[in-house]
């Protein structure tokens, strides 16, 4: 489940004036992850956390996609609507109806035609920044198509199948790697970007309670959550860590809830932390420091950095960032502002 590239990512994040190295930071990702080859592969999940940070720290939930910026909490709103839903058709309708209201047009259509159910996406007005055929926009309509389906996935009861029988996108026939993982055809170059399901799928029911992507801080961040659950989980060693550190971005900053997250026991996870040579609390601190560090650098005051990162106060954070580099945070943001 892998991304074909990183050059989309790099060229918003420059037009809108956010600093890579401080958003895969916040992200749990390695600060040089961009530094790799044009085309190196990257996981989709750590795409759709790379998205949430992109729109935590420049305030927009589209990432600088749309003219119309999206205030960061829309998906507060999304979420909420959605917990109500009883069924996948009516989950489809009020996501498609609620994303028309916040864009201020009909993009959005669950359609039914023959045996399928489907959620289109027509995008032919939308009021871009770039270019419509821009790899950001194209790759960014089709991880929201991987999001609908992801969400879909999170809802059903377990067990079910969600029945998808196509994927549609004006994007072109090639390198659609974070579409194949779906499982389906893809009908490349058309009108529009779509998911045809069965007919059936309309009247499954849902379980809202057990769904990542309704209970994250953020779409983007429930969608990564769910997409590493359907992944495999590497049991020991650096990839071990970095999944760590990728809970911790996610704001789960307790051992029990990263664990639970990753689907072992607290004493599991201190086992296989153990044999890689970093213990939880160590994991823990080099993370927050290296979040720390980035925001001093952005000149972020102390008070909401501590407050960002859990301390009870400016006082603790200071204390613990003199333990972390030897220096106090003002003395360290002096020199590297």
């Amino acid at each position: 489940m892998t991304i074909g590239s990183v050059r989309p990512l790099l060229g918003v994040m420059g037009a809108s004036g956010l600093v890579p190295g401080h958003v895969l930071r916040r992200a749990g990702l390695p600060s040089d992850l961009f530094d790799r080859a044009d085309d190196a592969p990257l996981r989709l999940s750590d795409y759709f956390r790379i998205c949430e940070q992109m729109a935590l720290q420049g305030g927009d939930e589209s990432c600088h996609v749309s003219l119309r910026p999206l205030m960061v909490g829309t998906s507060e709103l999304v979420q909420a609507r959605l917990r109500g839903c009883a069924t996948m058709a009516e989950v489809m309708e009020i996501l498609a109806n609620s994303y028309n209201i916040i864009h201020g047009h009909r993009y959005n259509q669950v359609q039914r035609r023959g045996g399928l159910i489907s959620y289109a996406i027509d995008d032919a007005d939308f009021p871009y920044a770039f270019d419509p055929g821009d790899a950001f926009v194209l790759l960014s309509l089709e991880c929201l198509l991987v999001y609908v389906h992801v969400l879909l996935l999170s809802l059903a009861p377990a067990g079910e199948p969600i029945p998808l029988r196509a994927i549609r996108t004006r994007g072109p026939g090639t390198s659609r790697g974070h579409l194949a993982f779906l499982g389906a055809p893809i009908r490349a170059s058309v009108g529009l970007f779509g998911l045809d399901y069965e007919a059936a799928l309309a009247t499954m029911g849902v379980a809202a309670a057990q769904s990542p992507v309704l209970s994250a801080r953020t779409i983007y961040g429930g969608v990564a959550d769910m997409l590493d659950r359907l992944g495999p989980i590497a049991p020991t060693g650096p990839d071990l860590i970095g999944r760590v550190e990728r809970e911790l971005a996610g704001g789960r900053h307790d051992q029990a809830e990263v664990a639970s997250a990753l689907g072992m026991s607290v004493a599991s996870l201190r086992r296989r932390l153990g044999d890689a040579g970093l213990p939880f609390r160590d994991v823990r601190a080099r993370y927050l420091n290296s979040v720390a560090q980035a925001a001093l650098e952005d000149g972020n005051s102390i008070a909401d950095i501590a407050e960002s990162l859990g301390f009870s106060d400016g006082r603790s954070f200071a204390r613990a960032f003199r333990q972390w580099n030897g220096v106090a945070p003002g003395d360290y943001r002096r020199t590297h502002s």
